[in-house]
């Protein structure tokens, strides 16, 4: 049988099955995205700058991918060779596995440091901390204190990244005892589970998402339709599994007296009927309001865990990129304005006095998720004060596109319960889509620009430029076609 790990007890805790399928049938597991491996990036990135927070130790784990058997000796070598901070230092205690961040001696007694890319701390750190408890405790090494480290949303950077600064530190130490019993309970519940041949009998719920999406949605969510309850728009979850539960999946299983909203009856109906739903009176309404020249803006942002500029905090939307198309009058010639900022440099002040020249004085400026655009407009002010003045009168033209699709103005089956733009433009425009894009969302626009920090190939670097102008210009050259449909 496996040796049981810290990640695979986590799964258990979680989901059995989960935890199952992943050490006996690793081939059923979904392909990790660009967007969940930019995730893990970013979690080893803050890793590796806490290490700060106690330097000059040395890593068990050597630098290389981990082996389990060395890594136990060699952090049983630095132990006894009196080293004070260890890195990934490895334990094992009755078959369960655990590697600790960063390990410390301090007036000769043991700490532990479990390191989270979070701003807060979440209640299921807790089950991660108190694993590491009991094994390095029963393994031998008593440990005087547990922490968790995470990053500070409060902190600015300055000309230097202050490390102590970046991080909160908290012990969990009086928490962690108290489930020690509960960590020993559940070490033999798996065992248990492992040592079986067959694959637990558990279907899908609100658990295949909760703490963490699950490795296998698609192996255990096979059955579901493309089309299904599970897509009805703004329907609580937990609402779409007890329909599911009672055997109502599809959209002809729900009952006609079901108390869906006016909305939600209508997405059924649509898709059941193949109806398209349209409010005259309100998209009238909706384009009466617009003001030319129009403006069709969009802007891509990175989130850098680790600031990276000067007034600059960990995960804030640092725009790098904006795409604006302007008609001037009715079917007046498509004019087309764009920037894209350099990865080595804070692009905020240049993207915002390009913006400014470019959006002019007057007209609707044509957003889709308002909400997006006028917050990062909103930040740039705050951290650049000199310009809050032009950004309010920008602000006062603002018109969020989306308006019309997130209220039903205009509803379509083709759109699924969707009003992302990316549902809606097919939707709308038949043929016109982003699928032959190299870059196809605004998760890998954002992964794109920042692996340009570390991209010294101008060959590749050039390649990603391009592919990112290709998309920001998409995305509101698609806000034109869907205003024409309207």
């Amino acid at each position: 049988m496996s040796r049981l790990s810290k990640s695979n007890y986590l799964r258990g805790l979680q989901c059995m099955k989960f935890l199952f399928l992943k050490i006996y049938h690793p081939e059923l597991r979904d392909e990790i995205s660009d967007e969940q491996q930019a995730i893990f990036d970013k979690g080893h990135l803050v890793g590796r700058t806490a290490q700060e927070l106690f330097p000059e130790g040395i890593d068990a784990s050597e630098g290389k991918p981990m082996e389990v058997k060395r890594s136990l000796e060699y952090t049983k070598e630095l132990i006894g060779k009196g080293i004070d901070v260890i890195y990934e230092a490895a334990f094992e205690y009755d078959g369960v596995l655990c590697y600790t961040d960063i390990l410390v001696k301090e007036n000769g007694k043991w700490k532990a440091y479990e390191v989270k890319g979070s701003t807060g701390l979440k209640d299921y750190y807790l089950h991660d901390a108190s694993l590491q408890y009991y094994v390095i405790n029963n393994a031998g090494l008593k440990l005087d204190d547990i922490f968790l480290a995470h990053l500070n949303n409060k902190y600015v950077r300055k000309e230097k990244l202050e490390v102590k600064e970046l991080f909160i530190v908290e012990s969990v130490k009086d928490k962690v005892i108290s489930m020690q019993s509960a960590v020993k309970e559940n070490v033999v519940i798996f065992k248990k589970l492992l040592a079986q041949k067959d694959i637990p009998d558990i279907d899908i719920g609100a658990y295949c998402s909760n703490p963490y999406d699950c490795d296998f949605i698609g192996h255990c969510w096979k059955h579901i339709p493309e089309n299904s309850v599970f897509n009805i728009s703004r329907l609580r979850r937990e609402i779409k599994f007890n329909l599911y539960q009672k055997g109502i999946l599809n959209f002809n299983d729900i009952p006609k007296n079901y108390p869906l909203n006016n909305s939600q009856w209508m997405q059924v109906n649509s898709e059941l009927n193949s109806n398209i739903y349209r409010d005259k009176k309100k998209l009238d309404q909706f384009k009466k309001n617009l003001k030319y020249p129009l403006y069709f803006m969009d802007f891509e942002t990175i989130q850098p865990a680790i600031p990276l500029f000067n007034d600059s905090r960990p995960y804030q939307h640092i725009p790098f990129q904006y795409s604006l198309h302007i008609l001037e009058k009715p079917g007046g010639t498509l004019q087309h304005f764009e920037f894209l900022g350099k990865p080595t440099e804070d692009p905020r002040t240049d993207f915002i006095t390009t913006l400014l020249y470019n959006i002019g004085k007057t007209g609707s400026i044509l957003v889709y998720n308002k909400a997006f655009e006028i917050r990062i407009l909103n930040e740039i002010a705050r951290d650049f004060p000199e310009y809050k003045i032009q950004i309010e009168k920008m602000l006062n033209r603002i018109v969020d596109l989306m308006e019309p699709f997130r209220y039903k103005y205009i509803y379509k089956p083709e759109m699924k319960g969707s009003y992302s733009i990316k549902s809606v433009l097919p939707a709308m425009v038949p043929g016109f889509s982003y699928n032959n894009l190299d870059i196809q969302n605004g998760s890998i626009a954002s992964n794109t620009f920042e692996s340009m920090y570390y991209d010294f190939d101008k060959y590749s670097i050039n390649e990603k430029r391009k592919q990112l102008l290709e998309y920001c210009k998409m995305d509101t050259l698609a806000m034109v076609k869907i205003l024409e449909k309207i």
